[in-house]
């Protein structure tokens, strides 16, 4: 099955708007913030799946190159780190991940029941 069809977009949704109201009080919708590095604006619901589907893309990629022992660029991590931002998630330090478990991306993106 597609990442796309596994993701329960609407309890994502509500889970990125806790997060981000929880983070940065309550904001209209294209609001900008500082979310570590990067600058991100509050996503509309039509905006939202596509960033989470990014999101969970790159934690996957991330998580199989540190899985098969590959080299992880600084791109690449920077990329993930960002992604993460427009979804209100910390980024784990991909780059100590060799040291840890990266988590799961289904925190952040729920599965459909």
């Amino acid at each position: 099955m597609s990442d796309e069809l596994e993701i329960d977009y609407e309890a994502g949704f509500r889970m990125y708007l806790d997060r981000f109201n929880e983070k940065f009080g309550e904001r209209p919708d294209g609001a900008f913030v500082k979310f570590g590095r990067h600058m991100v604006r509050k996503l509309t619901w039509d905006e939202f799946p596509p960033k989470l589907l990014h999101y969970v893309k790159m934690h996957r990629a991330c998580k199989k190159m540190l899985e098969s022992g590959s080299t992880i660029s600084d791109a690449l991590v920077l990329d993930f780190d960002e992604a993460a931002a427009w979804v209100a998630v910390q980024a784990p330090n991909v780059m100590a991940m060799f040291r840890g478990e990266m988590g799961d991306p289904k925190d952040h993106a729920p599965s459909k029941v």
